[in-house]
């Protein structure tokens, strides 16, 4: 894991063709700089619920992953392919050092979970001393009298309650980075509505998927926690004709939600004048229906 913002790399895990990211410190960063949401999908399907409260990983869009990697802030780690191939390539010295690595990172766990738990356990004791009743002096004698008459045997202490000590479940490590190696953007196939994408997110826009408002894109001015979004996105190809009734039900139903239409597409590369022309320039344009 980085030590910092500036060297700060996502690791972005490539599994059965989705992109996922399993840090939560990951996912708090790239949320807060580069105003990257994605999706929580937790890791329990009969168990729909843990969704809102245990969703680790988030599963980022191929937009996103994209986005991170062209950033050069992320990269694609393919861990099923290179957990085994690194494995089996690993020389005994370097085997021998990742193990050493492994125990050494459950023994730092292990010392938090004990920390943990007797401050825990510290703290019920402290509430049980305080809540235990007080008697009074005369209460007290007075109860010792009536005891010594009525039963000749010593009162039983107080029965102790024995807590059997559990056995520390294994902690499996977060970071394998030693067998990962750091692959690019290239094989991520994006659909052509990534320019407007990044488009759009390079002037700080929150960006998510606009299928329940009939676009491509809903684009919020912020974080969604904080925002409403302020318009729904449609990418179109440079030269593609845009049928009129498009442009007509697009713009009347981004109004019914209180949303601007957004269109945008991405200028061709001139081959005369090179990247003057600008391979990544896109263009936009906003519609809203005013009236009859």
């Amino acid at each position: 894991m980085a030590t910092s913002v500036a060297d700060r790399q996502v690791r972005i895990s490539k599994i059965a063709g989705r992109y996922l990211v399993f840090d939560i410190d990951d996912v708090a960063y790239i949320r807060r700089h580069h105003g990257i949401c994605a999706v929580f999908t937790g890791t329990m399907p009969q168990n729909p619920t843990q969704n809102v409260f245990l969703g680790l990983p988030i599963e980022l869009y191929a937009e996103e992953a994209r986005l991170l990697v062209d950033k050069k802030v992320g990269y694609i780690a393919d861990d099923a392919n290179d957990h085994l191939s690194r494995l089996k390539s690993l020389d005994e010295p370097s085997r021998k050092a990742y193990l050493q690595s492994l125990k050494t990172q459950r023994k730092n766990a292990q010392l938090v979970i004990d920390e943990a738990r007797a401050q825990s356990q510290a703290k019920h004791k402290s509430k049980r001393k305080d809540k235990a009743p007080k008697l009074e002096p005369s209460e007290s004698t007075s109860t010792k009298e009536d005891d010594t008459g009525l039963f000749d045997a010593t009162p039983a202490k107080p029965a102790q309650v024995v807590v059997a000590k559990q056995a520390l479940p294994a902690v499996t490590p977060t970071s394998t980075g030693q067998l990962i190696s750091k692959g690019d953007g290239a094989a991520i196939q994006v659909p052509k509505s990534y320019p407007l994408y990044a488009y759009l997110n390079k002037r700080g826009y929150f960006i998510t998927p606009g299928l329940r408002f009939g676009g491509d894109y809903s684009v919020y001015p912020g974080d969604p926690f904080r925002y409403h979004a302020h318009f729904m996105a449609n990418s179109y190809g440079w030269d593609e004709q845009i049928p009129m009734l498009d442009i007509v039900t697009s713009g009347r139903l981004g109004t019914s939600v209180k949303k601007s239409f957004l269109m945008g597409a991405q200028q061709p590369v001139d081959d005369d004048n090179g990247d003057a022309a600008g391979d990544s320039r896109v263009r936009v344009f906003c519609i809203e229906w005013a009236g009859m």
